[in-house]
């Protein structure tokens, strides 16, 4: 979810794909492939026979997705190295005591270190928050980021137009998810490291050194 690289090349062995969360999963490949310099036609090529290799059913638009990757001038995929220091720590815990709550909390702010822009703002999509995590995608939704804005810890810029069509993705990934806001300082810096999108192992190094620094 953060070092997209990693993402991508677990994807292409097939590892942590999830039905729900297809949609950013070939967002992502098309990139892989465009920057590796392959054509729409074999971009297309490559993404179907991924699909049979794995036994995925894409059943999206693929051409859209990759019009929509070809056409925008978007990033290159990222493998930031995101740092989490004790200021980070206090933040969460002097608004939260949910684990869960810290957990959504803590992966928000390093996904906000990773993508965010000069003001703070970053997209966000519950399905992939949800994949990334491991947690219901509902609950994501109306329990812990509901919290998180609650308490002030993000702040909900815009919502996505509704899609009518559930097969009709034809958006920008971007637009497809809710704008948010971090309501607290951006500094990459401290003695937490999140490698290989492990923040289950993350959250557990930080909140094992600092359980309840609420100050």
């Amino acid at each position: 979810m953060i070092d997209e690289i990693f993402e991508v090349k677990q994807y292409l062995k097939g590892v942590n794909v999830s039905k729900q969360n297809l949609y950013r999963t070939c967002y992502l490949l098309v990139k892989w492939y465009k920057e590796l310099g392959s054509k729409k036609i074999e971009v297309r090529a490559a993404l179907f026979e991924w699909g049979k290799k794995n036994n995925f059913y894409i059943k999206y638009n693929v051409n859209d997705i990759i019009d929509t990757v070809f056409e925008r001038n978007s990033p290159n995929l990222k493998s930031p190295e995101i740092k989490i220091n004790k200021n980070d720590v206090k933040n969460i815990n002097k608004r939260f005591d949910n684990k869960n709550t810290k957990l959504v909390a803590l992966a928000v702010l390093c996904y906000a270190k990773a993508f965010a822009n000069e003001d703070g703002e970053f997209s966000l999509t519950s399905v992939g928050l949800s994949s990334w995590l491991n947690i219901n995608r509902q609950s994501i939704r109306k329990k812990y980021i509901k919290e998180l804005i609650e308490y002030e810890f993000v702040s909900e810029v815009s919502k996505p137009e509704r899609i009518k069509n559930k097969n009709d993705w034809g958006k920008p990934y971007e637009e497809q998810s809710t704008r948010y806001k971090i309501n607290m300082p951006l500094n990459n810096s401290g003695d937490f490291v999140l490698r290989n999108n492990e923040i289950g192992k993350l959250f557990s190094e930080v909140f094992a050194a600092s359980p309840n620094d609420r100050l």
